[in-house]
């Protein structure tokens, strides 16, 4: 394997990585502009990186609306319909309507190779291992390519679809299951029925958890609370059903590497200036049939392109995704992300679950924490260290057990008072 084709111990030129991107981008681009209706008028020839920074911005909304115009699959499309194999959708969590994508086979096999070489490859799961999927398996892409990946590897793969969380348990328990994935919050869900039902994960034989779908396995306490559950080694993936599988953690696990030989990543302020913080935005170089350039992610993130120990030539997110640009709140001044709030809750092992309400008095937001424990659990200290990482007040308010809303895919961490 090449340098750029997985996350070898290798120190490669950034202009080779650069030369790369701009060949994959110019070769796929040549099919785009002779059959794709919804990019042949936004997009112009590419001769190089002054020509790829003048493209336009392209938003989920964008899409959301094509596909409303044009039923069911809107109008990028690169190839006729007989080329998709796969159709997948987003989650809807953000309450915008579910996009659809498509998938050749080509760019099915992409995912699959991205998630063995560099995923898996990073978190060093192997042929030998028993990778178990709490997951559904519905019509979101979730844990989808990450169980075709596992079976590229040669590895046993074993669905947790139409299980509770005991049957998940019990299985994982009865086939030796060695790799678990899930979201974190399922992870740490888990971890509260295996308690409740007498069983110790840590007497499994889990030995690797890869979580994706919330920032929870790049935040320091929420990781250290997963890793304290199962006795075993935490690592984040980030992707998204328009893009495919973005990045991982490393070694290091105090960030997400993007995986510059298959995306070309930027990083804007909110001006649209190129900055090491501000709003990811990613063009995919490995899904043709249904292409995406200049994508605005939503997520809010802190860049570095100093060289990491592990020896992955790519740029790393430091602390990984921090949160969505549109889920910052601004108290009192203050500009928080729930990502920060979870880091401090994480913290008190007696917390179970926690939700964010958000209501607004006098034009401003003002936050409380409503949050389930195991036990008698004052909340005195809580709001204190709250208060002294965040620099303002959140009340917190301890409800009956069972209340919050559980998922398997992705929490929902803030609600409006009243609803």
């Amino acid at each position: 394997m090449g340098p750029l084709t997985a996350t070898a111990h290798s120190r490669t030129d950034p202009d080779e990585l650069r030369d790369l991107q701009m060949r994959k981008l110019r070769a796929g681009l040549a099919n785009v502009f002779k059959s794709n209706g919804f990019w042949r008028d936004r997009l112009h020839d590419v001769h190089g990186w002054h020509d790829f920074e003048r493209l336009p911005l392209t938003t989920k909304v964008d899409l959301i609306d094509d596909q409303a115009a044009h039923p069911p699959f809107g109008t990028n499309l690169t190839y006729p319909m007989e080329r998709f194999v796969r159709v997948h959708q987003t989650s809807g969590s953000s309450g915008d309507r579910p996009l659809r994508w498509l998938d050749t086979e080509e760019s099915w096999d992409w995912w699959l190779r991205v998630w063995a070489d560099h995923v898996y490859h990073s978190a060093g799961v192997n042929a030998g291992d028993r990778l178990f999927f709490a997951f559904s398996f519905g019509p979101f892409i979730g844990f989808w390519s990450a169980f075709g990946g596992a079976q590229r590897l040669g590895a046993l793969c074993i669905s947790g679809g139409a299980m509770t969380s005991e049957q998940r348990l019990r299985s994982m328990f009865d086939v030796g299951a060695t790799v678990l994935l899930s979201t974190p919050t399922y992870a740490l869900r888990l971890a509260d029925v295996a308690n409740e039902l007498g069983l110790d994960m840590r007497a499994s034989r889990v030995r690797v958890t890869i979580h994706a779908g919330e920032p929870g396995a790049s935040i320091p306490a929420t990781r250290a609370a997963i890793e304290e559950s199962y006795g075993a080694t935490c690592f984040d993936h980030t992707g998204m059903t328009e893009l495919g599988p973005t990045g991982f953690s490393c070694s290091q696990r105090d960030g997400v590497h993007l995986i510059e030989s298959e995306f070309i990543f930027e990083v804007l302020d909110a001006d649209g200036h190129p900055s090491h913080e501000g709003e990811l935005v990613a063009t995919n170089l490995g899904r043709w049939g249904m292409p995406l350039f200049r994508y605005r992610t939503g997520d809010r993130v802190r860049a570095s392109r100093e060289q990491c120990s592990c020896g992955s030539p790519f740029m790393k997110l430091l602390g990984g995704i921090h949160g969505r640009v549109d889920d910052m709140f601004t108290v009192r001044g203050v500009n928080l992300f729930p990502s920060q709030v979870e880091d401090i809750v994480r913290r008190y092992p007696e917390v179970v679950e926690f939700v964010i309400e958000r209501r607004r008095e006098r034009q401003m937001d003002e936050l409380s924490l409503l949050i389930e424990t195991a036990g008698c659990f004052s909340t005195h200290r809580l709001e204190a260290d709250l208060r002294q990482a965040l620099g303002v007040r959140l009340s917190c308010r301890v409800v009956e057990r069972g209340t919050l809303p559980r998922s398997e895919i992705k929490a929902k961490r803030i609600r409006q008072a009243g609803s």
